[in-house]
């Protein structure tokens, strides 16, 4: 007997991918929350809030900041919640000293995404020493709002040469 498939919405497919030792997925939360809180994707409010092996579900609140002037997210606030949420998955399968390098990213907009909580799921398809490929559902109130698709290129992390706090 097969167990039934997950009903969609967020956090539905994350499921299917191997759960993390709690240890482990706190440790990955805590350090990509606090090392991105400087940076674009924590000025965002971009927060990663759950993991599995190749999974990462970022939230983020769509406030005014996030928006265009008809009060709906920005393609570029949302696009930035996907990339994003690509770099939290891989970091359950590379270390954070490798450096994640976003080579090529298509979007697609399905639903405008209106004020209030958005969250996307990545799911990594394919890791490699080198490359990895990427999938990524924005959800908006209960509806699929956006799907992405990266490949990323994997690199040892060089020596940090433009350190900032």
């Amino acid at each position: 007997m097969t167990e039934p498939t997950p009903p969609l919405g967020s956090g539905a497919h994350g499921r299917t991918f191997p759960v993390l030792a709690p240890e482990k997925r706190d440790a990955i939360i805590e350090r990509f929350n606090a090392s991105n809180r400087s940076y674009f994707s924590g000025t965002m409010g971009f927060l990663a809030v759950d993991l599995r092996e190749g999974y990462a579900r970022l939230t983020a609140e769509n406030t005014t900041a996030h928006q265009q002037p008809a009060g709906v997210m920005h393609g570029g606030a949302s696009f930035g919640l996907a990339d994003t949420a690509v770099a939290a998955a891989l970091y359950t399968i590379y270390d954070f000293e490798q450096l994640l390098l976003t080579i090529e990213m298509k979007i697609n907009y399905l639903e405008p995404i209106p004020p209030g909580e958005v969250s996307a799921e990545a799911y990594v398809l394919r890791a490699s020493r080198r490359s990895a490929y990427a999938e990524v559902d924005i959800w908006s109130q209960g509806k699929l709002a956006a799907r992405a698709s990266t490949t990323y290129m994997i690199k040892p992390m060089p020596s940090r040469v433009n350190e900032r706090g």
